[in-house]
């Protein structure tokens, strides 16, 4: 049963991946679910354990596709690309590459490097572009919800799958006789965090009676993905940023409105309650023992602690930092890394770095500002910027237990959607501004003006 599984998902893939490149939201959410679509399929199918940097490259080369074709019709918009987010972030990446000449951990710099070039290309130079305004976006995040459900089953029922020390895994190894080798339950998490983010923020409001059923699945099997997965911050962050951003997500202008909230968080919390009851047991509540909380813990901070150890002992480092992967150099160890992109960043590339990551910051929050501000009179685009700024927030406080400009370029793709998204409805909103005014203008000519309603910022979602 389980190979038919298996086979059933290979076909749906093959026509899901023809389907994606002519509907570049599709794609989108192919490329959200990169890393644990490779991992299920390699449970079912054990001989594509070898092959896989060539499913990461299938899934590329559909995005890419999808960017192609949709310049073909002439939707393709570049120009909002290139804003304070993308401009700061590829400033920190070429200081990164640069930092690979003086670095004193070049062989394993560079080994970290070449493996990550792939997927920061795809994430920073073609994901970006899948995308044009709110609706995409919307469009999108939905997607990757209903797929990740259907993901998230098939994980769940892989015959692969098995637990150890309180993660449930796919054993990629197990045929191969290396036990060691198993899937990556951080991946599995951050996927599982953002389903539950997108599922308790979004409003499906359009999608009818349906609605709930795909905020109750994207909420229960997204959490309950993070839990099996053993990854606790990803678990405390999704709950955090679900019950932080969710005000933001519904208007609340009257006593009524504010009832209706009210009774939305409650059963987003009852929903998060259930889940937990469900999941939360056996196996899966040994990784939440207060030993090993605290262990983890003293761990992230000892890390912390030695790259500002690190960092203050080498003056000659305070400005453009001590180059890619020094934390590795510092302690001795070939592959290690301070857990913390703060930390990674102020060590690696000094404070020039965390000037610019702070810059990158700082216009994310202005622009999510803005996004919530300007769009949150209308309740299902509301729920959309508040989704994806809750997303936003997510990777970046998962960067700050695991992140790594290095290894990979989150939550820096992140990001730059979100200001792209912003600079689109910009340029859409002064476009129907200069055909009123085009309109008008003509109107005026042939003796038939009348006033046109005057546009703002205020509009941009509404037209």
């Amino acid at each position: 049963m389980t190979q038919g599984i298996g086979v059933f998902i290979v076909f749906g893939l093959i026509v899901l991946s023809i389907w994606s490149i002519a509907r570049p939201t599709w794609a989108f959410a192919l490329v959200n679910l990169m890393f644990p679509l490779k991992q299920v399929l390699q449970g079912y199918f054990p001989t594509l354990v070898v092959y896989g940097p060539y499913l990461s490259a299938a899934i590329a080369m559909i995005a890419a596709l999808a960017v192609f074709y949709k310049s073909t019709r002439k939707n393709l918009v570049v120009a909002t690309y290139f804003n304070p987010v993308t401009w700061c972030t590829l400033v920190i990446y070429a200081v990164m590459t640069f930092s690979l000449v003086y670095t004193p951990a070049r062989d394993s710099a560079m080994n970290m490097y070449k493996d990550a070039i792939p997927y920061i290309v795809v994430f920073i130079f073609v994901y970006p572009f899948l995308l044009t305004g709110l609706d995409e976006l919307r469009q999108g995040i939905f997607l990757t919800v209903m797929l990740g459900c259907i993901l998230t089953l098939a994980f769940f029922f892989n015959p692969s799958a098995q637990w150890a020390g309180g993660r449930f895994i796919i054993n990629l190894g197990q045929t191969y006789g290396v036990s060691e080798f198993t899937s990556n339950p951080l991946a599995l998490a951050d996927t599982g965090g953002f389903m539950m983010i997108a599922a308790a923020l979004m409003n499906f409001r359009d999608k009818g009676r349906l609605g709930i059923v795909f905020t109750i699945a994207g909420l229960v099997l997204g959490l309950g993905l993070a839990i099996v997965s053993g990854s606790r911050g990803q678990i405390i962050f999704a709950v955090m940023v679900g019950v932080m951003m969710y005000p933001f997500a519904r208007q609340v202008k009257d006593m009524k409105q504010f009832f209706l909230m009210a009774m939305g968080a409650g059963f987003m919390l009852l929903v998060v309650v259930g889940t937990f009851a469900f999941f939360f047991e056996g196996e899966a509540a040994r990784r939440w023992d207060i030993t090993l909380l605290q262990e983890g813990s003293a761990d992230r901070g000892e890390r912390f602690m030695e790259s500002l150890g690190f960092f203050a002992a080498n003056p000659a480092g305070w400005l453009v930092g001590n180059g890619a992967n020094s934390f590795a150099f510092f302690t001795g160890h070939i592959f290690d890394y301070p857990h913390n992109i703060v930390a990674e960043i102020l060590l690696d590339y000094g404070f020039a770095g965390l000037i610019i990551f702070g810059i990158a910051t700082w216009y994310t929050f202005k622009y999510s500002r803005d996004m919530i501000r300007i769009w949150g009179e209308d309740p299902v685009s509301r729920g959309t910027v508040a989704a994806w700024v809750g997303i936003c927030l997510f990777a970046l406080m998962v960067a700050f237990k695991q992140g790594s400009v290095i290894g990979q370029p989150t939550p820096f793709y992140f990001w730059i959607i979100l200001a792209k998204v912003y600079f689109d409805e910009i340029r859409a909103a002064r476009a129907r501004n200069y055909a009123a005014e085009l309109e008008a203008e003509s109107a005026w000519g042939t003796g038939s003006y009348e006033p046109v309603a005057e546009y703002s910022t205020e509009s941009y979602g509404k037209a």
